[in-house]
């Protein structure tokens, strides 16, 4: 498990931010060796790339501890883009020092792992076909950033963002894991639900019904072939995947309920159910999307529905725009600030 500090000038995210004296935050390249991921049939390395910001009073305070905020990115991605400007000239390292400096959050460190995957998506959940990638957060990954940095262990000072297939794993990990993560915070969640793209009517299932290799399909259909294989993987079948919920017979779709049921039974609203069931502490949670996002909206008001019959507490946002158009703003002004404020409440209470 392999740290860079940024110092050494060893990656590309060290050149973006060359100076790291003492008064500067740092960010570390790191490494993950996750035993879950080394049985995936699709040839993804089980050690993740791991970038962790560290803040300017780190290298100074030598026993201070810090909450962590842990980012998930979304499919096709990785955690360089939160810092190389493709998202409206972002760089989140220069966007935290500004809103700590300000005053405006305290500090605390973010860790940015790189879970992009063959198919371009993994969804964070374990899969006997694509690799354990919820044990690699859940486990390897929060038991590696509590081992070898000045961590406040404990689920009250642990935030879980993520945005789009990572706004989709930060609420399905925050509720089948709540002892973890006491706040979950999902940007755009993608895919929550059969609605939007999944919808029984959508082009992809003919799609993927045609498909007998992953190989040949992954460029168009990798973010719902990596769902397929994510949540109904097969190590031995060429497609990744058993069934699908919906498949094209004859130039007909058929729903098939039992596929449908196990692909639910891993989505956001069933595994707050069943965390109501196990009568687990709730973490604190925050949902927000664009106006022009139909699909994922569609999606949000499934879960939020489950959530009110569930008597489970939330807020959410709407906001002006589009699944990736505003990405820095929202950081900046919302998210960066609403996890600033929670980590600086002493109960734990709601971001807004």
């Amino acid at each position: 498990m392999k740290r860079v500090w940024c110092v050494a000038a060893a990656a590309l995210v060290c050149a973006m931010n060359p100076d790291t004296g003492s008064g500067q935050s740092t960010l570390v390249v790191d490494s993950v060796s996750s035993p879950g991921l080394r049985a995936n049939v699709v040839g993804d390395s089980p050690v993740r790339k791991v970038l962790v910001y560290l803040p300017a009073s780190y290298r100074r305070e030598s026993t201070r501890r810090y909450p962590v905020l842990y980012l998930l990115h979304g499919a096709t991605s990785t955690p360089e883009e939160w810092l190389n400007g493709v998202y409206q000239g972002m760089n989140l390292q220069v966007a935290v020092d500004s809103l700590a400096t300000a005053g405006a959050i305290p500090e605390f460190i973010v860790v940015m792992p790189d879970a992009n995957n063959a198919l371009g998506a993994d969804w964070y959940t374990n899969s006997p076909a694509t690799g354990h990638w919820q044990d690699f957060v859940v486990r390897d990954l929060v038991a590696h950033v509590d081992q070898h940095y000045r961590t406040d262990a404990s689920r009250r000072r642990r935030a879980l963002v993520g945005h789009s297939m990572g706004g989709f794993g930060a609420l399905a990990i925050g509720f089948e894991h709540p002892d973890v993560f006491g706040l979950i915070y999902a940007i755009s969640p993608c895919c929550i639900g059969f609605v939007g793209r999944l919808a029984p009517s959508a082009p992809v299932w003919p799609a993927l019904s045609g498909v007998t290799n992953w190989k040949s399909a992954v460029d168009q259909l990798g973010l719902v072939l990596g769902m397929a294989a994510a949540f109904d993987g097969d190590r031995s079948d060429p497609r990744l995947f058993r069934e699908l919920p919906f498949e094209s017979r004859n130039g007909a779709t058929v729903a098939n309920p039992a596929v449908q049921s196990r692909w639910l039974a891993r989505m956001p609203p069933d595994l707050a159910s069943a965390m109501a069931r196990r009568g687990e502490h709730e973490p604190t949670i925050h949902i927000e999307a664009g106006s022009q996002e139909a699909g994922i909206l569609e999606g949000i008001a499934l879960l939020r529905n489950r959530l009110d019959s569930l008597r489970v507490r939330y807020s959410d946002t709407v906001f002006v725009g589009g699944h990736i158009d505003r990405v820095r703003e929202r950081f900046t002004t919302g998210m960066l600030p609403d996890i600033g404020r929670w980590f600086g409440l002493t109960g734990g209470a709601s971001p807004r």
